[in-house]
């Protein structure tokens, strides 16, 4: 019994060992342009967000970039952006075509940045669907988690990827990244997509209105985001590899060989589908299995 005493104490000595307080001290980064802005095949403004970088534990918000000149061109047109608070560009109203090939130019502090982005289309949405899983057999449940199912018909063209964010009574719902759903086509690509599951809602209601926004996104930003969660939510912790910052398509025009303050951020061009529809009774829900 003693033996077993000392052998528990000598362990718990050991375990506390393992744990020692410390500081890290970082040197200042490079300070970079931050981009991030994206124009739609909506009828409204679009907008450009300039910020800059800021050291891995700064405190304070990111300093907003004013006074810049910043245009988007469909190669026809060219579309000038008025600064409406500091950092936040915007345009007049009008919509983006399908098809086009957008380009954003910013001139900021005597350096020269670009970006360009295909305006893909997205195919229509049917209808949706809300679903649940019954928990019920192992624990009392009140749930009120909404799954929305989508149909449509997703286009034979090949290499087709979408972005669904979800609105309850006209609130967003998906407003961080880790809340959106993301995919590729790879394995409906020309099939029709019977109750398939993009979305999810908490705390629903009878009677709530839900829209689904369907985006069609492009390849590089399917990726950037890719990246992002690579770095945050699916970050692996003390077992995954060293952090990198995520590499978007802002393009430093007049490069100065310095990789280091290379811009960050993305452009996008995206088409939307909106489908609204209102929660039902439970009983009209579907039923949802795990396989």
């Amino acid at each position: 019994m003693k033996k077993l005493i000392y052998i528990t104490i000598a362990f718990i000595v050991l375990a506390s060992a393992c744990t020692e307080s410390f500081d890290v001290d970082l040197d200042s980064s490079y300070i970079r342009l931050v981009v991030q802005g994206s124009i739609s095949d909506e009828l409204k403004t679009h907008q450009v967000s300039l910020t800059k970088s800021a050291d891995y534990f700064s405190n304070r918000p990111a300093d907003r970039v004013t006074g810049a000149t910043v245009t988007i061109s469909d190669g026809e047109n060219i579309f000038n952006l008025t600064e409406i608070s500091p950092g936040i560009y915007e345009t007049d109203t009008f919509a983006g075509e399908i098809g086009k090939t957008y380009t954003l130019a910013i001139d900021s502090e005597g350096e020269t940045y670009t970006s360009s982005c295909y305006l893909n289309y997205c195919a229509p949405i049917d209808s949706i669907n809300f679903g649940y899983y019954d928990w019920s057999e192992y624990y009392e449940t009140n749930d009120t988690m909404l799954y929305i199912l989508l149909n449509a018909l997703e286009p034979e063209t090949p290499g087709d990827f979408y972005l669904w964010n979800v609105y309850k009574n006209g609130v967003l719902e998906s407003d961080t990244l880790h809340e959106v759903y993301f995919s590729d086509d790879i394995f409906v690509n020309g099939n029709y997509m019977y109750d398939v599951m993009v979305q999810l809602v908490e705390d629903v209601s009878i009677g709530d209105t839900i829209t689904l926004e369907m985006q069609a996104i492009t390849e590089e930003y399917y990726n950037y985001i890719i990246q992002i969660m690579t770095e945050t939510e699916w970050n692996a912790g003390p077992f995954g590899g060293p952090p990198a910052n995520p590499k978007g398509n802002i393009i430093e025009v007049n490069d100065n060989g310095n990789d280091n303050d290379d811009p960050l951020g993305f452009f996008l061009a995206y088409s939307v589908e909106l489908i609204t529809d209102i929660v039902p009774e439970k009983n009209e829900w579907i039923e949802l299995e795990w396989y």
